[in-house]
């Protein structure tokens, strides 16, 4: 019993003669068998508020060193998703799944309560009653686990404000509206995350809102930037971005433009003659993109023909590859008319839980090269579960001819 205090649990007094006196607490060590002299001088005293004890606005929640680092370095830390959602806990880069466990014993809150050495004092020499109140009572506590985020309302939370064009504006629903504050309130997604997400989309931010892209002004204002690319006769990588604009800012709102330039270019070696920067289009993006609005007109395509047009589309110094239509169709084999077909098969149109996507998967193609498959899965790539790891779990490996593929794992 060395340096431990002596502590008495009862409901709060309701009057001076329910408070535990010295003569009390000699009398409960007398019965415990317990000699004074073993015991520090101070006794702590606990009362129970019978309301106080049941408040709603504290939990206890358990946090790995990922939450607690946030707190130490107040990070936000919160509370993500809409009434009728699985309440998750986001940090500035992480997620986490929520759920309550029970304690086998009650944990009791309260406040000020003296350990220890704080409970033997020279100063004190005969027994002192010190009075604690309990604040809260726990019987259970909300125990965290990391998983990815619940981006499934992302595009249905964006696509009614839809930017379709300045003279659909005055239609937009102003409720459908997202700012940034918003969105990230009611998406269960770390900032990060989210971020990251918000890349696999075309978003402008406009009057403060975030807006995606509809696909025709995306596709129109691409081609348009093509024709004024070719008509300057510039190199991919000499790509003015100010007298693009300039030329353009009639026909493109200037956010869109803004979103689609990033999109579509990066920085180039090359800079103006007075040092400021150009840029270069991504030739993989822009005939991903060509090879999309051809898709969207016509989903399935003898693969000469489509070869044929899909080059004709894109600006003269641009080279379109089959690897380019990766995530976008499949170059697959008609037996009934004896023709290879190009055959949409878009990345966005797939569930978003990797169990469903994996089975429309196989049931759209019974057997996937790595490089076929790797890009409708890798949105669900985190850390050390890699594409092939992810194959490894939910896909089964063969091979034929020399040649490796993935099917379902449980099919023939």
């Amino acid at each position: 019993m060395d340096e431990q205090q002596q502590k008495c649990m009862s409901t709060e007094p309701t009057d001076e003669r329910d408070i535990r006196t010295k003569e009390d607490v000699s009398l409960v060590l007398d019965l415990a068998t317990i000699k004074k002299s073993e015991l520090n001088p101070l006794t702590q005293c606990l009362y129970l508020n019978m309301q106080d004890h049941k408040i709603d606005n504290l939990m206890l929640l358990e946090v790995d060193k990922h939450i607690l680092e946030a707190f130490d370095e107040r990070d936000t830390v919160s509370f993500r998703g809409n009434k009728g959602d699985e309440a998750m806990l986001c940090t500035k880069n992480r997620s986490y799944e929520i759920k309550e466990a029970e304690i086998s014993n009650s944990w009791l809150l309260v406040p000020n309560l003296k350990l220890n050495e704080a409970t033997c004092t020279e100063e004190i020499t005969d027994r002192t009653i010190d009075r604690k109140n309990i604040r809260k009572i726990f019987s259970s506590y909300y125990e965290v686990k990391e998983t990815r985020p619940n981006l499934a309302n992302l595009s249905t939370l964006l696509t009614p404000s839809s930017f379709n064009g300045l003279e659909y504006e005055s239609v937009i629903d102003p409720e459908t509206l997202y700012s940034w504050e918003r969105l990230r309130s009611e998406i269960q997604a770390s900032d990060y995350e989210l971020k990251q997400a918000l890349e696999d989309f075309l978003v402008a931010d406009i009057d403060g809102y975030l807006r995606l892209i509809s696909f025709d002004v995306e596709g129109r204002s691409i081609n348009l930037m093509f024709d004024y690319f070719a008509e300057q006769s510039w190199e991919l990588d000499e790509i003015d971005k100010e007298n693009t604009y300039e030329c353009l800012k009639e026909l493109i709102h200037e956010p869109v433009f803004n979103a689609i330039f990033e999109r579509y270019t990066e920085l180039s070696t090359e800079t103006k003659a007075d040092g400021s920067p150009l840029y270069k289009y991504d030739e993989k993006k822009c005939c991903a993109m060509i090879a999309k609005i051809l898709l969207a007109a016509s989903p399935v395509t003898e693969y000469r023909e489509f070869m044929e047009i899909w080059k004709d589309g894109t600006p003269e110094k641009m080279q379109p590859k089959e690897e380019y239509l990766r995530g976008l169709a499949l170059i697959t084999y008609n037996a009934i008319k004896t023709q290879k077909e190009v055959v949409s098969c878009l990345e966005t149109d797939l569930p978003n839980n990797i169990h469903d996507r994996f089975k429309e998967l196989f049931q759209i193609k019974a057997k996937w090269t790595p490089e076929e498959i790797t890009p409708y899965i890798t949105r669900f790539t985190r850390g050390t579960m890699n594409a092939n790891a992810l194959l490894t779990k939910y896909a089964r490996y063969s091979t034929r001819n020399g040649i490796k593929y993935y099917g379902s794992k449980h099919g023939k």
